[in-house]
């Protein structure tokens, strides 16, 4: 029966005729067919994804190939071996990517989570990098391979002869005091962690360049020079800017990231089980990380849940009483901060004080002096250390959801972090800038403090060496010892000590402080970012280190796509403290007459208007133009116009995309008011019960034809009637034509 069946539908078929066919290759314009041969080619369309018959199909392959052939082989054939080339350059690049295997490794025992960190460290070792290099490149390498000064740059009302006299004045090393070199070992150890003695003579501060144009080679009637003061403002300028603009980059993708995954809560259940598993993968290890991986954020995804449902149950005196904590604990955390930058400023007072009475005195204790010197950093490093940690215990009593209370501690650490530096360096412009000069033709409120520039790069390189050395003392001496007792005496200590977790807002402020420090400290030690490529280096398989054997998952699961646009925020913020006070010392400070590469000019801004003033006249009209009122405010408010537009624009998207949600809504109540009405006529509400009875109707179907009927008739009743008015003119899918 079922043959016969096959072959009548096979002769019905070939009865009807060929399919017609809904894009006739033949009929269409040349140009038309070139395209859509062109977009089947670089697999932009699909002939097996076209509505058509397999013959049908055949003969258009056919056809589009000879029109390959004649107009645009050669094209689609290169278009094709350049997509490839691509692909696999991406594979390779892929392959190479810096710490790949160890990333992987985080991400499928720890989550996405702290992952991020890892990736945010990643992200600020290659912007270091991006530093250094356009600091070697630009200043220090042209400072070391060009010796043939040509002229040195000086203001057109500053003394010369001055400026000479205090730069025999200032003597940041003197080898007299350092002979024999075998006796002074201890002095030389102790100016490596201070930046000073035979460090502050080097390349790595900035009192050691020269304010000198060198001649680099002339050709005919030209002379090729290069004006090294400029090439520092300009390089400087640089890498601010280019700092800047990875950093919009950046947060603007995780800015998308996050857009995505918030439109993604109400499927993402549904994606991480059905749809998150790589079929790529085809090694048992990378296969347990990836299992690790989606644990972890169906975890995270369950948490936030269980938090809000939470926060929906609070009653009015709950939530009154909860808002009453939260003002005492911001209170509280204001008074903390306010404290912290107290002590900082008389740290730093007592530290400059001090050097001043007994810094240069006979027989004073080099560890002394050390000490003394480091208070300002060894105060700034405690309050880093220990503030989170009351502001980790404080945020607790406020009942915030986890992604929130990492937000919260994260602003109030790098408010206290960005406060010590902000203060640190208040405190140094008091000492470096004065209304009554101790030597007024040099320019000097102190005379221990003959190189203003150099001095302010010494305290970023001593927070530096200090922040790297406590870094690294906590993982060695506390972290891995903390393992290792808990481990050891694991009943006994297993509660009151307890398993590290691995804290993202304390080690991501820890970088970020550590950015800070290198964006300020890179325009007085121009040499800073190599050292900060160093240590992030070095921290990197530390933390790693310690995290896979020291630290347990943490209990406060966060998204890692809302996490990295954070990060990217904060360093933000911080990046806007570090150009207020290097903008300034640019603008308005005077430089140091005795050192340095502005050494010879009323403020360091003023080698760019030097420069202008040397260009031809149309040239200067024009950025002279730039700079002025007439061009500024206009700009000022055609950006206005433009921002308001935009912002319009997204407003109305934002309605548009509201619309469209409502209106899948509806769709989707439609769709389950249809299947409501379809199990109704089926006798049953529920889709198990009704594919129940289905199955019990089709075996009672099957047992009717195999019993013996009698009079034209079996034992099984006829099926029931169903009223006419349940169908809703529509015909049911299981009616029997009966003639009713």
């Amino acid at each position: 029966m079922s043959t016969y069946r096959r072959r009548r539908s096979a002769r019905a078929r070939s009865s009807r005729g060929p399919r017609p066919v809904l894009l006739d290759v033949d009929g269409q314009d040349p140009d038309e067919v070139d395209q859509l041969a062109e977009d089947i080619a670089e697999g932009r369309l699909a002939i097996r994804d076209l509505p058509k018959s397999i013959d049908v199909k055949r003969e258009m392959l056919r056809k589009l190939e000879g029109k390959r052939m004649k107009g645009f082989g050669w094209k689609v054939s290169m278009k094709r071996r350049w997509k490839k080339s691509k692909e696999s350059m991406g594979d390779f690049f892929v392959k190479l990517e810096v710490w790949r295997s160890p990333m992987r490794s985080i991400e499928g025992k720890f989550g996405t989570g702290i992952l991020s960190y890892f990736t945010f460290m990643r992200w600020l070792l290659f912007l270091n990098l991006i530093i250094f290099f356009l600091m070697f490149l630009f200043i220090l390498l042209p400072a070391v391979i060009f010796n043939n000064t040509l002229s040195e740059v000086s203001s057109n009302i500053t003394n010369t002869s001055s400026t000479v006299d205090c730069e025999s004045r200032y003597v940041p090393y003197n080898v007299s005091m350092y002979t024999p070199a075998s006796a002074h070992i201890s002095d030389y150890i102790v100016d490596a962690l201070q930046g000073k003695g035979i460090m502050e003579n080097t390349h790595l501060f900035y009192g050691y360049y020269e304010n000198t144009v060198q001649n680099i080679t002339e050709t005919g009637t030209y002379t090729f020079t290069y004006n090294l003061p400029l090439a520092y403002l300009l390089t400087s300028l640089s890498y601010f800017l280019i700092s800047l603009i990875l950093m919009v980059r950046n947060s603007a993708k995780g800015l998308q990231e996050s857009l995505v995954s918030s439109e993604d809560k109400f499927y993402t259940y549904c994606n991480k089980v059905f749809a998150g598993w790589d079929f790529c993968i085809n090694d048992s290890r990378a296969a347990d990380l990836k299992h690790g991986q989606i644990r972890y954020e169906l975890k995270t995804d369950l948490e936030e849940q269980r938090i809000l449902q939470k926060q929906a149950k609070r009653t009015g005196g709950e939530k009154c009483r909860l808002y009453t904590v939260r003002v005492i604990v911001n209170i509280f955390v204001l008074a903390i901060l306010g404290a912290g930058g107290y002590l900082i400023y008389y740290a730093s007072t007592f530290a400059l004080q001090w050097a001043a009475q007994y810094g240069t005195a006979v027989g004073t204790d080099p560890f002394l002096k050390l000490l003394v010197t480091y208070t300002p950093s060894l105060t700034i490093t405690g309050l880093n250390m220990i503030v989170p940690i009351i502001f980790d215990k404080l945020v607790g009593f406020e009942d915030y959801s986890p992604e929130f209370e990492i937000q919260m501690t994260l602003l109030r650490t790098v408010f206290l972090r960005l406060a010590s530096i902000a203060t640190l360096i208040g405190t140094l412009y008091t000492q470096i800038a004065c209304s009554t000069y101790a030597e007024d033709d040099c320019k000097v409120c102190d005379v221990d403090i003959r190189c203003w520039e150099t001095y302010v790069g010494q305290e970023m390189y001593k927070l530096v060496i200090m922040d790297f050395l406590v870094g690294t003392a906590v993982t060695l001496f506390v972290e891995f010892p903390r393992k290792f007792i808990v481990s050891r005496f694991k009943n006994k200590l297993e509660d009151v000590v307890g398993y590290q977790e691995f804290q993202i807002p304390k080690n991501v402020l820890d970088i970020v402080y550590a950015q800070t420090l290198c964006w300020i400290g890179t325009f007085f030690a121009p040499m800073l970012p190599a050292i900060c490529v160093i240590k992030t280096i070095i921290f990197f398989y530390l933390k790693k280190l310690s995290l896979m054997h020291n630290c347990i998952p943490s209990t406060k699961p966060f998204r890692a796509s809302k996490s990295r646009t954070f990060f990217m925020v904060i360093l933000l913020v911080s990046f806007l403290l570090c150009i207020i006070p290097v903008g300034f010392g640019i603008v308005q400070v005077y430089p140091s007459r005795a050192c340095g590469p502005f050494r010879s000019l009323n403020t360091m801004f003023e080698i760019v208007t030097q420069t202008i003033a040397g260009w031809p006249q149309v040239v200067r009209d024009i950025f002279f133009f730039l700079g002025s009122a007439g061009f500024l405010v206009p700009a000022v408010l055609i950006l206005c116009l433009l921002l308001y537009y935009f912002r319009a624009l997204s407003v109305a998207h934002k309605k548009m995309v509201a619309v469209l949600k409502d209106q899948l809504i509806l769709e989707g109540k439609d769709k389950h008011f249809l299947l409501q009405r379809v199990y109704e006529l089926q006798g049953t509400t529920d889709p198990k019960r009704a594919k129940a009875n289905k199955a019990q109707a089709e075996r009672r179907a099957a047992a009717a034809k195999a019993t013996p009927v009698a009079n034209g008739y079996n034992n099984e009743s006829p099926p029931p009637r169903v009223p006419s008015s349940a169908w809703d003119n529509n015909a049911h899918p299981n009616a029997v034509n009966d003639g009713w």
